[in-house]
């Protein structure tokens, strides 16, 4: 049992990590821009290179993790997210810090794949549902740890980069704990002659609509993050400033939802769970979207965020729960659509409001949430039509 548990707090370290470079940099953008003189787009961009890396990550661990090993990898990634942090700390030039947010998002990637098939292989059944919802519940507390951390760094004068050595410092000690910890519930099998027995993953519809779903959760909520308070503004006619409040509301009620998802998740199945967040989710963004009311849109807002807090990870419970025994295969191929359909919302969604317009784009999230609760329904009534065939 303390075994499981060292490896369940990797797990959640993963998410932790990720977390603290991801959730702070709006604050450090500005910063960052003086400390090398720099323009605020060239700056912005260095995000996109951290996102684009993780998804890099990602599609690289469906390939790695079998072949190189659960516990060499996470080594591998952790320390060189660690050596990373602290380039960002010593070094004079914009490039190092563009090459090491890079590497950060790759290696943080991988650990975010690391992260689901240590759960899933290690805890079953409804347990399983409740520990991968934890994980953004330890995803959302970060986002508040480590902007705390810029905070304080910044008011007094400190470098920017003090944030990220403290997120460093945290991928040191799981590389610490990684090297006191066995790893063999994770590791793939090896036959009487010491060879590695390929991994096999198990592909069904349910699992697969999992990932679209995934995908198009991710495409929707992002696509509110990035025009909703473009959308309030002109709407409403309220300053940008006040309109930008729906983000942090969001992300307010996001760390409380995480938070009770986890209670929640712990109680019913999964399928339940999921299926009633997204029809939460379909209603909130339709009046949303509908409304003429302004004060209701700071209840909406902390409702959607409520709604959407432990998405990610609720996914890949969904979709492993089709499958007998869940391989790292699936849990990376969940994880790939998740982090494809969070990095391309911004692209996808400026294209379709230069040709449709602002209102038509946010139009298109509640029907992406119906699209998503068709596949959960088609996709459950196939499982179960399976399970009466092979009984």
């Amino acid at each position: 049992m303390r075994n499981k548990i060292s490896l369940t707090l990797l797990s959640f370290l993963a998410n932790f990590i990720m977390a603290g470079f991801a959730t702070q940099f709006g604050m450090l953008i500005e910063p960052i821009a003086e400390k090398f003189s720099a323009n605020i787009n060239e700056v912005a961009s260095i995000f996109s290179l951290l996102n684009g890396g993780a998804l890099a990550g990602t599609i690289a661990a469906f390939f790695l993790i079998e072949k190189v090993g659960v516990k060499r990898i996470t080594l591998i990634s952790y320390m060189l997210i660690a050596i990373s942090a602290a380039s960002l700390h010593f070094t004079s030039s914009l490039s190092v810090v563009m090459i090491a947010m890079t590497l950060i998002g790759l290696c943080g990637g991988v650990g975010l794949c690391i992260a689901g098939t240590v759960v899933v292989s290690v805890w079953k059944d409804k347990i399983q549902s409740t520990m991968l919802v934890v994980q953004d519940a330890t995803f959302n507390v970060a986002g508040v740890v480590f902007p705390l951390i810029t905070t304080y760094a910044l008011s007094n004068a400190l470098n920017w980069s003090y944030s990220y050595l403290a997120v460093g410092l945290v991928a040191l000690i799981t590389a610490n704990v990684t090297l006191l910890t066995n790893f063999d519930l994770c590791e793939p099998k090896s036959d009487a002659s010491g060879c590695k027995i390929g991994e096999k993953s198990e592909w069904n519809f349910s699992i697969i609509s999992a990932g679209i779903g995934l995908f198009l959760g991710m495409l929707a909520l992002y696509t509110f993050l990035t025009w909703a308070p473009m959308f309030v503004k002109e709407k409403f006619d309220i300053p940008f400033e006040e309109a930008g409040n729906i983000i942090t509301q969001y992300w307010s009620a996001a760390l409380v939802g995480a938070l009770v998802s986890t209670l929640i998740v712990s109680r019913v199945k999964i399928q339940h769970f999921l299926m009633g967040m997204m029809t939460l989710a379909l209603v909130i963004t339709s009046i949303i979207v509908t409304t003429d009311k302004l004060e209701w849109m700071g209840y909406l807002t902390y409702g959607y965020g409520f709604t959407c807090a432990a998405l990610y990870n609720a996914f890949i419970a969904y979709g492993v729960s089709f499958v007998k025994q869940a391989s790292s295969k699936n849990v990376s191929y969940i994880l790939i659509s998740g982090s494809a359909g969070a990095m391309f919302s911004p692209a996808i969604s400026a294209m379709f409001e230069t040709i449709i317009g602002l209102q038509s784009v946010m139009y298109a999230i509640p029907v992406i949430y119906a699209i998503i609760l068709t596949m959960l329904v088609v996709s459950r009534r196939q499982a179960a039509e399976n399970s009466l065939a092979m009984a």
